[in-house]
């Protein structure tokens, strides 16, 4: 087994017609040895459905005080923090008081994980939660990728009508990413 990271790469072509976006870029990651294949491909659709012009990479799963993804405004203040799968609750916590007008994203791959990690952040009753969003993709969605999903890929991606449909190195996909609802103290109360 190989002591090093492995380089991945997705060349993206966007259409996003909800948000009326065209974008092309080339996204290059380092998978960590003990990261998950589910993961990466996360990371990836992550700079897809939220796509920014600033969006990068952060190193989130090597990190414990940064996400999978970040962006920031030319100022250098945070407007977009991601994280895919369950974050630490404190590493979350931190961020969402440290940084109030930010939009914070929680995205799985597995709806099951999405509600558990919801019922947390209810539970936690973590401050400023009304900032985070938790999205979900379809299992089947993401299981289909992994099985087809390489390092180096090419991803034609288009948004519309809230479905995205991902061609994948000449294979196609589709799913509705799912926004579970708000963890908030609204919530709370009813949990």
């Amino acid at each position: 087994m190989s002591a090093s990271a492995f380089r991945c790469q997705v060349r993206l072509t966007l259409a996003d017609l909800d948000r009326g976006l065209d974008a092309s870029r080339t996204l290059v990651t380092a998978q960590q040895i003990d990261e998950p294949d589910e993961h990466i491909l996360l990371r990836f659709l992550a700079h897809v459905l939220f796509f920014e012009e600033q969006l990068r990479d952060a190193p989130g799963w090597s990190d414990a005080h940064e996400p999978d993804a970040r962006a920031d405004d030319l100022t250098g203040q945070l407007v977009l923090w991601i994280e895919c799968q369950t974050p630490p609750m404190k590493r979350l916590e931190k961020a969402l008081s440290r940084h109030k007008n930010a939009r914070f994203i929680a995205l799985f791959g597995n709806p099951d994980e999405a509600e558990q990690f919801r019922q947390a952040v209810i539970a936690e009753r973590l401050r400023h939660v009304e900032q985070l969003e938790i999205w979900t993709l379809p299992q089947a969605f993401l299981a289909e990728l992994e099985r087809i999903g390489n390092r180096n890929m090419t991803w034609n991606a288009t948004i519309a009508d809230h479905t995205l449909y991902l061609e994948c190195d000449g294979e196609s996909l589709d799913c509705v990413p799912e926004k579970l609802p708000a963890a908030t103290a609204r919530q709370q109360a009813s949990a």
